[in-house]
């Protein structure tokens, strides 16, 4: 853990994106091979990463493996797989962007039609891990907005797959699912093969050969965003409960050994009690990851006041952004940067994670200044229609005639006044 100020951290905020050049290049061998030698390439890497026995008639799981992955769990787990899908639906059915017109003061008629993309392609990190949330979090935007062939990539273990990652994708109604994994099924899909099908763009989260493997196939196929380690960042006030704070520390470092935690409070005594909170919950607990993420990347910070809050909050535009004081509509104003916001103390970021509804494929790294958390609109496009009429044309055919040729673009100005000759 850290002590530091507002100025350390507008100094020294590193970015986690930078990759190793031998991931760079081992991923690029990677991608070439696939891409000049298909199955045969990726059933290599299957059996180099993997399943040493794999088989390419084995790397697609049938929807009847899916099925009884389903029945064979306990009802506590179909139980809870079931309320964390009602709630994932259910807050995302209200973001389906509908298609509509314009009309403008001429006689041109704009009509946009929001469409789903065709083919997605779904990362879920595991093997033997069981990720079966971030099925739900991925599977389930892309089933309300409408994508007609949903396929899910989730790497074995010795060809074994969690259960219940199998059985999310069962609730889900996914297309197709993959026993794959690695920047190699990133590849595939990219490229496709005879046995996976090309996808339109890829979602969800992978360790740093699949991330690199996402940004240099970028342009190939369209991705989500290149994913850094989880984020949390606590705004704890004066009556704030010390053990609480911790406790939401550790679940965000528990992600990964990379994990960045902060707490930011005007407090001395509260950020005092933290650490002393935190260090008594490793001590007693046998979490893992936490002990390398704690000791790097955990930072506590004393702020001046709250405006000194918000500009640190906002600068290192979290992941997760929680705040445990009740909700003050100052908040919609003065946060303008984070992934997900919780407010008060019956809001746990790990709740954010499973079953409150929202979802937990967020911009991590910084890069909630310019983006957002997964949504339907990331798996649809929209297409504008455009039917102009004579008044239109003879309004503004001088205008753009002189623009094209402001710009040397002769033959743009040439199709315009053509029209106008004709008319």
């Amino acid at each position: 853990m850290k002590f530091v100020s507002k100025n350390w951290i507008f100094k020294n905020l590193n970015s986690s994106i930078a990759v190793d050049p031998n991931v760079t290049k081992t991923v690029k061998s990677i991608i070439d091979d696939i891409k000049k030698n298909r199955d045969t390439a990726l059933l290599k890497y299957v059996r180099k990463f993997e399943n040493s026995k794999a088989k390419l008639n084995e790397i697609i799981l049938s929807k009847k493996q899916l099925k009884q992955a389903f029945t064979s769990l306990s009802s506590t787990d179909r139980n809870s797989l079931k309320l964390a899908y009602k709630r994932i639906y259910q807050y995302h059915s209200q973001q389906k962007k509908k298609s509509f017109s314009i009309k403008d003061d001429l006689d041109t008629t704009f009509y946009i039609e929001w469409g789903a993309i065709e083919n997605v392609g779904l990362y879920i990190p595991g093997g033997m891990a069981s990720y079966p949330s971030t099925v739900l979090m991925t599977a389930i935007p892309a089933v309300i907005a409408g994508v007609s062939n949903i396929m899910i990539c989730v790497p074995s273990k010795n060809g074994k797959t969690s259960p219940l990652t199998l059985a999310a994708a069962h609730l889900c109604g996914v297309s197709h699912v993959y026993n794959i994994g690695g920047a190699q099924a990133i590849a595939a899909l990219a490229f496709g093969t005879k046995t996976i099908k090309k996808a339109d763009k890829i979602f969800g989260p992978g360790n740093q050969y699949v991330a690199e493997a996402k940004k240099q196939l970028f342009g190939t196929i369209g991705i989500d965003l290149p994913a850094g380690p989880s984020e949390v960042l606590v705004i704890a006030n004066n009556t704030s409960k010390p053990d609480w704070i911790a406790s939401d520390v550790l679940a965000q470092a528990e992600h990964d050994p990379n994990a960045k935690t902060y707490v930011v409070a005007t407090s001395k005594k509260i950020i005092q009690e933290t650490q002393r909170a935190i260090e008594k919950l490793m001590n007693s607990n046998s979490f893992k990851n936490v002990s390398h993420s704690i000791k790097n990347n955990c930072f506590l910070i004393l702020a001046k006041n709250t405006k000194e809050i918000y500009e640190i909050s906002n600068f290192i535009a979290p992941e997760h952004l929680h705040i445990h004081s009740p909700f003050n509509k100052s908040y919609l104003k003065n946060i303008k940067n984070a992934g997900s916001v919780f407010i008060g103390e019956n809001a746990p970021v790990a709740m954010g994670d499973y079953t409150i509804g929202t979802n937990h494929v967020l911009p991590t790294d910084q890069t909630a200044k310019f983006a957002s958390g997964l949504g339907v609109d990331d798996f649809m496009k929209k297409t504008v229609f455009i039917n102009a009429g004579k008044k239109t044309l003879q309004k503004i055919t001088k205008p753009t005639i002189n623009l094209a040729k402001k710009e040397g673009l002769d033959a743009h100005a040439l199709s315009v006044e053509i029209r106008k000759i004709k008319t």
